[in-house]
């Protein structure tokens, strides 16, 4: 059975993000704050990583079609060049 999370200040059980400025922070991070009171109750990181991961994953999947039609291309060059030497 598994519970709900409650604020330690006021008890209560609404719950959001806010942006904060960390000095010294190299990434920009979430406070999960109450919606009541404002305390927050821990951070986050500001960017999803499973989400960035999926972004490089197409990008590599992307350069790696480019690169697929650069070699047939390239190869296609290649016998062009070599018909001509005949």
């Amino acid at each position: 059975m598994f519970g709900f999370t409650k604020c330690g200040k006021c008890e209560g059980a609404a719950f959001k993000l806010q942006e904060v400025n960390v000095n010294g922070a190299a990434y920009r991070m979430y406070a999960i704050q109450c919606t009541s009171c404002q305390t927050p109750i821990g951070v986050t990181e500001y960017f999803d990583n499973g989400s960035l991961l999926k972004k490089q994953e197409k990008a590599i999947a992307d350069l790696g079609q480019k690169i697929s039609h650069i070699e047939n291309a390239v190869n296609q060059i290649a016998y062009a060049l070599q018909s001509l030497r005949r």
